[in-house]
C-alpha cells in the first residue's frame, strides 16, 4: 500500500520502520506527497 502523505510516512517509520520499508518500495517516487491529507467528510442520508 503506498503512503498517502510525508506525516503517514513519518509515523509509520517511527512506529513500524519494516512495515514502512513495504510501503515505500510501493510508492512512486515521482510522486509528491502532500504534508498531510484531509479527511473525507462523512457520507449524508438523504432527507425524507
Amino acid at each position: 500500500m503506498p503512503f498517502r502523505s510525508e506525516a503517514q510516512r513519518k509515523w509509520m517509520f517511527a512506529t513500524h520502520p519494516e512495515m514502512a520499508k513495504r510501503w515505500a518500495a510501493e510508492t512512486p517516487k515521482v510522486k509528491r506527497l502532500p504534508v498531510k491529507v484531509k479527511k473525507r467528510k462523512a457520507a449524508t442520508r438523504p432527507k425524507r
